[in-house]
């Protein structure tokens, strides 16, 4: 049977049955966004879950070696920062004594 047909003979039918076959086909698709989600979810969770065992074995050297090297990074980027913003202040100081 066709779908086009199938929907033209739907059509001919009175309010009541339309109204039946609408209703039915909303239950069987929501159904199937219902299933889709509840596999997504539990994926999710479990994906946050493996995601979580990591970070309790923070005990080992590797983690410790690799935040010290971001401390080192982060340092060395506010030092060059204040630099950076000493020497413009610097500038601006020597332009207002030349201006006046």
């Amino acid at each position: 049977m066709n779908i086009f047909n199938k929907i033209e003979e739907i059509r001919k039918q009175p309010d009541h049955i339309r109204l039946r076959w609408a209703w039915g086909l909303t239950v069987v698709g929501m159904f199937f966004i219902i299933i889709i989600w509840m596999i997504s979810f539990s994926a999710q969770i479990s994906s946050l879950n493996s995601e979580k065992k990591p970070v309790n074995n923070i005990n080992n050297g590797s983690a410790m070696q690799e935040l010290s090297a971001q401390k080192k990074s982060i340092e060395d980027a506010t030092s060059q920062l204040k630099n950076v913003l000493g020497n413009q202040s610097q500038n601006n100081d020597a332009k207002n004594l030349n201006n006046q």
